[in-house]
């Protein structure tokens, strides 16, 4: 279990005008994770968040703050709004043998976007992978991942599916340097 809590202040530095869009907002969120063990092969981990101005923690999230409609206001036409978040993950980590491993898993991101927001402001993400590592020695690693991606823009239709075959190579050089 972990949690935040923080102030979120800016300041209208234009003073040739009457409108004043100095403001402050306050950033919030709990966030829930766990690992279950399926066998003795097999891990499972899950995590969800929620909360509103939190989006620069995550990976993918544009802002923290968005902009709110205020027109009765001549003074402060627009407000600054923390904007809601929800994120999950779940992932499932397998050791097929000692030599062969694989993960596989989703995540998504979703933002309550504010009123005054651009029609093709970010709104959701998905994310999904599955691999297949092999490692023939304890410090090296080799294998291929499938990544899919989605992004969902806020309202202006807009939304592409990303897809990407990876192959990668790790050797851990701290096997070299233990005494």
């Amino acid at each position: 279990f972990g949690g935040i809590f923080r102030k979120i202040s800016w300041v209208d530095t234009n003073t040739t005008d009457n409108v004043d869009l100095t403001g402050d907002a306050f950033g919030w969120g709990v966030n829930f994770s766990s690992n279950l063990k399926f066998g003795k092969d097999t891990i499972g981990r899950f995590m969800v968040v929620y909360g509103a101005g939190i989006q620069n923690y995550m990976n993918d999230a544009p802002i923290d703050i968005g902009v709110k409609n205020n027109f009765s206001n001549p003074v402060s036409p627009i407000k600054g709004v923390a904007l809601p978040l929800l994120g999950v993950v779940s992932f499932l980590d397998h050791n097929w043998s000692e030599r062969f491993s694989s993960s596989i898993g989703y995540s998504m991101e979703n933002i309550e976007n504010s009123d005054a927001e651009k029609a093709s402001d970010f709104h959701q993400g998905h994310y999904a992978l599955t691999n297949l590592l092999y490692h023939p020695v304890p410090s090296v690693t080799i294998g291929s991942e499938f990544q899919f991606g989605r992004r969902v823009n806020f309202r202006d239709g807009f939304n592409v599916n990303d897809y990407r075959l990876q192959f990668s190579f790790k050797y851990d050089w701290r096997k070299l340097f233990e005494f």
